[in-house]
């Protein structure tokens, strides 16, 4: 594998709250170790498969399509927190919660979180300052199949 296969953030588009935290994360990654698929669009629903789940988890849940497999919820927040610069890494100190209360927490945010249409569901929203940026990360089926491929390279098959 010539180039390391890159987290893929998957999101509800039409979430004002997910949009919110793309931008925020586009904003605190300079370095582009995250890129960003909205649930509803192919990309998207490609990355959950991969990862064995349905499209609907991502209309309620960040995950994180990552080669060790999904991240979702607070894991998801924990995932990203610990591939960003300090101080937002300290974040990952949460996993010290047991993961039910942390995702007990994340459920009662999730419930209450705004939703907004969306001019392109496919990706959400882009804040106008941030529209280059944020298309410049949105993944592609190649990134996804890289995440498969190293997914499946990092996993052992065993000889029957």
């Amino acid at each position: 594998m010539s180039t390391r296969a890159r987290p893929v953030v998957v999101f509800d588009g039409d979430c004002g709250l997910c949009n919110g935290f793309v931008a925020w994360l586009i904003r605190h990654d300079p370095h582009g170790r995250f890129l960003i698929a909205g649930s509803a669009g192919e990309v998207g629903r490609s990355a959950l498969a991969a990862m064995g789940l349905g499209s609907h988890v991502a209309d309620s849940t960040l995950v994180v399509a990552t080669v060790d497999g999904p991240r979702l919820r607070s894991d998801a927040v924990a995932e990203v927190a610990g591939g960003l610069g300090w101080p937002w890494r300290a974040a990952t100190a949460m996993r010290v919660v047991p993961r039910g209360v942390r995702d007990s927490v994340y459920d009662q945010i999730a419930k209450r979180r705004p939703r907004r249409e969306a001019e392109d569901s496919a990706c959400g929203t882009p804040p106008p300052a941030l529209a280059r940026q944020w298309r410049a990360r949105l993944a592609t089926q190649h990134d996804v199949a890289a995440l498969t491929e190293s997914r499946n390279e990092k996993t052992p098959h065993r000889d029957r």
